[in-house]
């Protein structure tokens, strides 16, 4: 059997083409759902919306470092650097609560002092 778009020649009940993914006319095999035919790899938590938020709400330097080591956990997984993966996302969650940590009292301060002005 060959590919009616690119000629290519593709095996016997096979769905879709190897070369252009074109539907294969007089196909039997039904394609697997996505999750079927990717192995699910570990988990590792990229913290990344923690990271964001402290750096936009809590004080910008180390949410910006947290941002990055965040960044880096997904890609270390999928070259299967668990190790570092780990780490980088025990970093990002250390850099947000830093973050969270410096923030919170300016913001304390600062409300203080709005309402004692403001009265």
């Amino acid at each position: 059997m060959y590919c009616p778009q690119c000629g290519t020649e593709a095996e016997e009940n096979t769905r879709f083409c190897a070369k252009c993914g074109r539907d294969l006319p007089g196909s039997t095999e039904q394609p697997r759902p996505a999750a079927e035919t990717r192995e699910a790899g570990p988990y590792v938590p990229d913290h990344l919306a923690w990271a964001i938020l402290s750096m936009i709400f809590c004080c910008i330097p180390t949410g910006i470092v947290s941002i990055v080591y965040a960044a880096q956990v997904n890609g270390k997984v999928a070259e299967g650097d668990l190790a570092g993966a780990r780490e980088a996302s025990a970093k990002a969650k250390t850099w947000a609560w830093v973050s969270f940590g410096i923030g919170i009292p300016f913001v304390i301060i600062y409300a203080s002092i709005y309402l004692a002005s403001a009265s």
